[in-house]
């Protein structure tokens, strides 16, 4: 873990010295919180994220609101990482550190990971390697469908997920999407199986 955050900050140093820092921003509603096809809510959830970017190199930190049977509760989501284009492509490397109010109804502890990640104007394909013990997980998609995007997931031990999304554009001074998606569980998990319709709006400033 040290040697992972000391990476991330000689490459903060190294894009800093090269070009002033941008910040930005988003907030917003979703009727349902999923997290890798899991759904985290029983209602309408909201949102919120901040980021700083310096040159390909990139830090910030988002929270969306977990609502269990009632009880509000909360997901953090801090980050950093480092992105550059290799001709076609584009790679990155993050290191995410996730932390779960209440511990999500004991289903899901805090834990932290580093993502590898490949693009391309065709799809994308991630790998999430789990630090201390905590499950890997990777996730194929494409956004390079006519109208949809289409994405598969699997999240050792847990489960695997697929769906399809569509972006309608800005209405209202947001961004509108909406999708599908299914959940399978492992059956060694405490997870449910559960296939979801959702809509998000969000507002980037």
């Amino acid at each position: 873990m040290k040697n992972v955050i000391a990476i991330m900050l000689g490459l903060f140093m190294s894009a800093t010295a090269l070009a002033n820092p941008e910040f930005g921003g988003h907030v917003g509603l979703k009727s349902d919180h999923l997290m890798r096809g899991m759904t985290m809510n029983s209602g309408l959830a909201a949102h919120a994220g901040v980021q700083l970017d310096w040159n390909g190199a990139f830090a910030g930190a988002k929270v969306h609101q977990n609502d269990q049977n009632g009880d509000a509760k909360m997901m953090a989501d801090m980050f950093a990482g480092y992105s550059m284009g290799l001709g076609d492509f584009q790679v990155g490397l993050e290191y995410h550190n996730y932390s779960f109010r209440d511990d999500w109804d004991n289903k899901l502890s805090d834990f932290e990971e580093v993502h590898a990640t490949v693009k391309h104007e065709f799809g994308y394909a991630r790998h999430h390697s789990g630090l201390d013990d905590a499950p890997d997980y990777w996730e194929v998609g494409t956004g390079a469908l006519k109208y949809v995007n289409v994405w598969y997931g699997d999240w050792e031990d847990t489960g695997s997920n697929y769906g399809v999304s569509a972006d309608l554009g800005n209405h209202f001074g947001g961004d509108i999407a909406v999708g599908w998606t299914w959940f399978d569980a492992d059956s060694a998990s405490m997870m449910e199986d559960d296939d979801t319709m959702w809509v998000t709006y969000t507002v980037a400033f």
